[in-house]
């Protein structure tokens, strides 16, 4: 009886011809001028993540120089060539897997033949793959070859990783960039290859193949040969969203809905239902930022995408929240997400974070109900204010003026606070309390003389006097104060730094926290990156500077050392001067 094993998608619909290939318009644009005005390179470099068309154009491009009708951008696909090339086994294409074919002497082998003429073809086309994966003696050998190799000769090169190629190689070649392909267009391929298959499917399922494929054309084929062997021939948008494990868009809305209207009980419920399901937290906190993402765009692009497939859904959820919440649910569910592996379990980090993104909403107004108050009924929990500093020089020294300590208040009993739960929750510590009411407990912060708006004559003395330790403080001091404003209760400060790492989202964080800490209010910080002139770290050091000048310039008057120089032939050893003092505000 014979049997016959169906064709993988990935590989019956693998391109034949710049038409028919997905994305990629860039690369096909050049390499179709080059061919159809005769003006080929003799070597390519194709770069790019898995799945996106490298071999395969390799492959168009090897039956585009060798098809019998010419060499075009359109192959006829009909000639000895063309259907040679197709099966692989045409013989003056040869493909290499570098990564088993790393040494050198292999290297050797392979460019010896390159000095022949073609047998059946017009070029010998070397299509060496994963090329990154040589050793540094295999490229140095074919280094001579690929810079000035024999006119029949033509190389291809592909990589996902072409930092990893050396400069000498990179400057031999023609380097395209191919590109992952969106969401969008990924679930249009598969919809026309599945209407061409006569398989039936749903919109909604495509697009969760396309957004699980990461811009993988082969991944994405492959995904879809694995649905309609699951769901036995209809690809329907539950059973994939089961086979991928993917997310419900209705449980997320439902967590913003609750977010939304600050009900913590109906939260924590449906966190607690999501652990009883075993729920992909990391997938929820994921989708909880993308679409925090499409809101905040939404907001400032003056509405919604026409084409988002949760128009309807977002619709409802576009005005429940300000752009200040849509920052602040972005950021708890990234930072939640990378540390979830951190929690005692998964569950756990998870309701965490859907608490941190209640409890600390812009302003400092939590929106947990708690069963203990947070002062006694008779004193009001408020934030001293801050007590007014002159404002000086680095080099002055400044006396802050102590608040008048408060008469204590007579104590009395709890005020009752509603509970919406049956007992204590334990995030309930100081820790985790909002700003305005945690730093009620707290010494009365310092701000300058100018008000509580930072300026650029009184930064560099500011940022030497926030608490901070460690990276956070060298990055307070190595930043200069672009602008500063107040809008309500928060402070607005844009900071420019010449150092990356303090613009990486956790440093702002605790650089947010320690000026909030500083000023007694809210603080939104935005950190650029850039050239920085006036901070703390360039102030010291120009007043290093000009003291080890006045230093210099004091050796060299000073009678004593000249009376030793003239009777001794002393010198002084340049580089050697020193300051009295060499540390300041601005070490660590």
């Amino acid at each position: 009886m014979n049997q016959t094993v169906s064709q993988a998608l990935a590989r019956k619909w693998r391109p034949r011809d710049f038409d028919s290939l997905v994305g990629q318009a860039h690369v096909v644009k050049a390499l179709s001028h080059a061919l159809d005005n005769q003006r080929l390179h003799h070597a390519y470099l194709f770069t790019g993540t898995r799945g996106v068309g490298k071999t395969t154009i390799a492959r168009i491009l090897a039956r585009a120089v060798n098809c019998e009708q010419g060499i075009s951008r359109t192959p006829c696909g009909k000639c000895q060539a063309c259907v040679e090339i197709s099966q692989g086994r045409f013989v003056d294409l040869l493909e290499v897997d570098a990564a088993t074919n790393t040494r050198v002497d292999e290297m050797r082998a392979l460019l010896e033949n390159a000095m022949y003429a073609p047998t059946a073809g017009r070029y010998k086309v070397y299509v060496i793959d994963e090329v990154h994966m040589l050793s540094t003696s295999a490229f140095n050998a074919m280094l001579k070859t690929l810079e000035e190799p024999p006119g029949h000769v033509l190389f291809i090169l592909a990589t996902t990783d072409p930092q990893k190629i050396p400069a000498t190689v990179l400057s031999r070649c023609l380097q395209f960039a191919l590109r992952q392909l969106p969401p969008d267009q990924l679930a249009d391929h598969l919809a026309h290859i599945l209407s061409e298959e006569q398989i039936a499917f749903e919109p909604g399922a495509l697009r969760l193949l396309a957004k699980a494929a990461r811009g993988s054309v082969r991944d994405a084929l492959s995904l879809t040969d694995q649905a309609i062997a699951y769901s036995a021939g209809h690809v329907g948008e539950e059973t994939v969203r089961t086979m991928l494990g993917a997310v419900d868009q209705q449980v997320v809305h439902q967590l913003l809905q609750a977010l939304a209207q600050g009900d913590g009980k109906a939260l924590l419920e449906l966190s607690n239902a999501l652990a009883t399901a075993s729920a992909p937290f990391g997938a929820i906190l994921d989708e909880l930022a993308a679409i925090a993402y499409r809101l905040s765009v939404a907001h400032f692009a003056g509405g919604l995408d026409a084409d988002d497939p949760d128009q309807a859904a977002l619709q409802n959820l576009q005005g429940a929240f300000g752009a200040e919440d849509l920052q602040l649910i972005y950021q708890i569910a990234t930072h939640a997400r990378a540390e979830l592996h951190l929690a005692p379990e998964e569950s756990i980090g998870f309701s965490m974070a859907l608490v941190r993104m209640l409890a600390f909403k812009p302003g400092g107004q939590g929106a947990v109900s708690r069963t203990m108050p947070l002062a006694p009924a008779s004193v009001k929990a408020t934030v001293p204010l801050p007590v007014a500093k002159p404002t000086a020089l680095p080099s002055v020294p400044v006396t802050p003026v102590a608040p008048v300590a408060a008469s204590p208040a007579p104590k009395a009993a709890p005020a009752p606070v509603a509970d919406e739960f049956d007992e204590s929750p334990p995030w309930d510590t100081a820790d985790d309390l909002p700003v305005a009411q945690s730093q009620a407990s707290k010494p009365a912060p310092v701000q300058s003389a100018s008000g509580d708006l930072p300026s650029a004559a009184n930064w560099p003395q500011v940022s030497q006097e926030v608490p901070a330790k460690g990276l956070t403080r060298q990055a307070l001091v190595q930043a200069e104060l672009v602008e500063a404003s107040r809008e309500g209760d928060v402070l607005q400060i844009v900071l420019r730094t010449a150092i990356k790492a303090y613009t990486e989202p956790t440093m702002v964080t605790r650089l947010e926290s320690a000026l909030g800490q500083y000023y007694g209010s809210t603080v939104r910080l935005q950190m650029q990156f850039g050239e920085a002139q006036q901070t703390a770290h360039a102030v010291q050091s120009e007043t290093r500077r000009q003291a080890l000048e006045g230093a210099k310039q004091a050796l060299q008057e000073d009678p004593f050392l000249k009376d030793i120089q003239n009777l001794m032939g002393a010198t002084v050893v340049s580089g050697s001067e020193r300051t009295l003092s060499n540390t300041g505000p601005a070490d660590i």
